[in-house]
């Protein structure tokens, strides 16, 4: 990707985009999928495929994830397993959705480690844009390549309303 920096100088940026679905597809949907595809941890695969992302040259990584939202502990192929994800490293930002619901919001406020104001689990940006497209969700990533590798160096995400809500 071509984005233009702060002095108006063209930089180029390797985005890496993971996306995962829940293991429970396989059940939801078996007359389609079966003997087709093969199903693993979302948890598990990300933290896998993060790091290689990373070797083949990925400045930053993108998680997009049908999953929703969870406070239960970590369990092996969870359907809603996105706070886990906020915890691996080298993960730059998470769009999810599964729930039908919005984060970041009051919703979600009691969630250890979710920042609300901000929209981040575990200090990663995080969004998940409600239903039926009534939100549009935006991660806001401010990068510095100072060093000659990118870091965010401030991130917030939202989800905006796509009409006035009353």
């Amino acid at each position: 990707t071509e984005v233009v920096d702060k002095d108006g100088k063209k930089q180029t940026l390797k985005i890496g985009y993971i996306g995962v679905v829940p293991p429970q597809i396989m059940g939801w949907d078996k007359a389609n999928l079966s003997g087709k595809v093969t199903v693993n941890d979302i948890t598990e695969t990300v933290r896998k495929y993060v790091p290689e992302m990373r070797e083949k040259g990925a400045d930053l990584v993108v998680v997009l994830a049908h999953s929703g939202l969870s406070a239960d502990p970590y369990k092996v192929m969870a359907e809603n397993s996105v706070y886990y994800l906020s915890e691996i490293p080298g993960v730059d930002a998470i769009m999810f959705g599964h729930a039908h619901a919005v984060f970041p919001s009051k919703d979600f406020a009691d969630i250890e480690g979710a920042d609300i104001a901000k929209g981040t689990l575990n200090g990663v940006p995080a969004v998940m844009p409600g239903m039926w497209g009534d939100h549009l969700g935006v991660v806001d990533l401010q990068l510095s390549n100072d060093s000659g590798k990118w870091q965010v160096t401030q991130a917030k995400a939202e989800a905006r309303p796509i009409y006035d809500i009353a």
